[in-house]
């Protein structure tokens, strides 16, 4: 939430800052399973296996935990105050897409808007219309949500294997594997906060750093990570 811009000014108030919270997001997948792997004495593969093929075949089991989920809403505060003592947000323009999807802008950073001619903001209280600025809109500006910041992308793998070795006594071997694929998730533009500085200007659309992306929203940046673990039972 952005916070209420002029709560006390006729024609406004609270109300005209209702919008999408930070952490709407409208499509999400999330799965996750395990499957005993049908090796071994009993099992449709192997089933007459012997004790040494056993001890190689048997006893496996593979899990998955998967997400999938689209972008958050984010709000770009217009770059030129239109009032003194309240805050402004960035329009759509009508008919303009904003193209999004990762690419390397003009700078040849990695930058997640493609088209800064999507958005406007009002002109300033008492400006000419010719300052470039839409003056057919609310001094205020837009509603908060602007855009949608990209999504998130995670699968995680793990290979288990069971080792009997007596009534009492058991081992498991674990291989896990985060983020398997090796896939960066990505903040949105102009995110600052948590030990991340933001990019100058990369939430102003008359920058050339408009839409530029900082940093990972996983620190330390999320990379594949793999361990393996032995555990005992009794």
């Amino acid at each position: 939430m952005q916070g209420y811009r002029a709560p006390d000014v006729p024609g406004y108030g609270v109300g005209y800052d209702y919008g999408l919270i930070n952490y709407d997001i409208r499509n999400v997948f999330h799965a996750a399973g395990g499957y005993e792997l049908p090796f071994g004495t009993g099992k449709k593969y192997f089933a007459n296996a012997g004790k040494l093929e056993n001890a190689v075949v048997a006893g496996w089991s593979a899990n998955v935990i998967s997400g999938l989920q689209g972008g958050q809403p984010v709000t770009f505060n217009c770059p030129t105050n239109t009032t003194s003592g309240t805050n402004c947000y960035d329009v759509k323009v009508p008919g303009q897409s904003q193209k999004l999807g990762f690419h390397k802008d003009s700078n040849g950073k990695l930058n997640w808007i493609g088209n800064p001619a999507a958005f406007q903001q009002p002109c300033p209280l008492g400006a000419a219309p010719t300052t470039g600025c839409e003056t057919n809109v609310p001094i205020l500006g837009g509603y908060q949500g602007t855009t949608t910041g990209p999504g998130l992308a995670k699968f995680d793998f793990s290979a288990f294997k069971t080792i009997p070795i007596n009534e009492r006594f058991s081992m498991q071997f674990r291989a896990e594997f985060f983020n398997i694929l090796n896939h960066p998730t990505f903040n949105a533009p102009n995110f600052g906060g948590n030990g991340v500085t933001q990019i100058s200007n990369s939430g102003n659309f008359t920058s050339t750093n408009f839409g530029e992306i900082g940093s990972t929203r996983f620190a330390p940046y999320d990379p594949r990570q793999i361990q393996f673990a032995l555990k005992l039972y009794y």
